[in-house]
């Protein structure tokens, strides 16, 4: 008989296009061969290329879609993606870790739709210490580390250490190496090359990069291994087709 999967979660938005957020989330669970609860922290009003609105979720009502689910099973990682504000995500936080103080936590910081939407005003997340401090890795692009920089007022990676937690600086925006990766470890930095040449923009490439790092680590993988190996599903996903929504197949 097949060993039990891993146990994994996801806390993020409910996209209907399904290419982002819980649904995505999933999909990438599933194909990565560990079994995927889900949890909404906000509705949206959106296509692949067209954000409209959305309607967000409280700490509350996250918390009491987790209730059951931490409650019976035993879930060794979580992603969390868009989310409504600091003081939700930390209440969030505590909970799990109040069940599961082992439990590995990647924060994909989801703060602008790649159709343009901005989930946050420029201070909505005015204190990222005790955030940093909880989680097993943060997964910004370039633009976002920029802006959560500024939020924190420091720097969050430093002469190639990460100084909070671990942070992996997705290279899909960066102008000097666009497609390379950096994991920021305290020990040092890793990095991450690309390895296609080319690849299509997918609607939420971002999530699924980070719900493929879930998988990998609940599978017993090293963080530095996870995001590599999370990289290379990313890279088969975005070049799935050439359309932005991507196929899951693993590679």
């Amino acid at each position: 008989m097949q060993s039990p999967r891993p146990y994994v979660l996801t806390i993020a938005g409910f996209d209907p296009s399904a290419g982002a957020g819980v649904l995505a989330d999933c999909k990438t669970f599933e194909q990565l061969e560990v079994y995927g609860f889900g949890v909404c922290t906000a509705l949206t009003v959106q296509t692949d290329d067209k954000f409209i609105k959305l309607h967000w979720l409280s700490a509350e009502q996250i918390i009491e879609q987790l209730q059951p689910l931490i409650g019976k099973f035993d879930i060794v990682a979580c992603k969390i993606g868009i989310i409504h504000s600091p003081e939700t995500l930390i209440e969030v936080i505590r909970f799990l870790k109040a069940h599961n103080p082992a439990i590995q936590i990647i924060w994909d910081p989801v703060l602008k739709a790649s159709a343009g939407y901005d989930f946050h005003s420029p201070d909505t997340f005015h204190s990222l210490e005790a955030i940093l401090a909880a989680v097993t890795l943060v997964t910004p692009n370039y633009n976002e580390l920029l802006q959560l920089q500024s939020i924190a007022n420091e720097s969050l990676v430093k002469d190639d250490r990460a100084l909070f937690c671990a942070v992996l600086l997705k290279g899909g925006h960066r102008a000097d190496s666009l497609g390379t990766d950096t994991l920021y470890e305290p020990a040092g930095s890793t990095v991450i090359s690309a390895g296609v040449a080319h690849a299509f923009p997918k609607h939420g490439s971002g999530c699924v990069l980070a719900a493929a790092i879930t998988a990998h680590l609940a599978k017993g993988e090293s963080l530095r291994e996870a995001c590599r190996l999370a990289k290379n599903y990313v890279e088969t996903f975005l070049n799935s087709n050439q359309s932005l929504l991507g196929y899951h197949t693993v590679c």
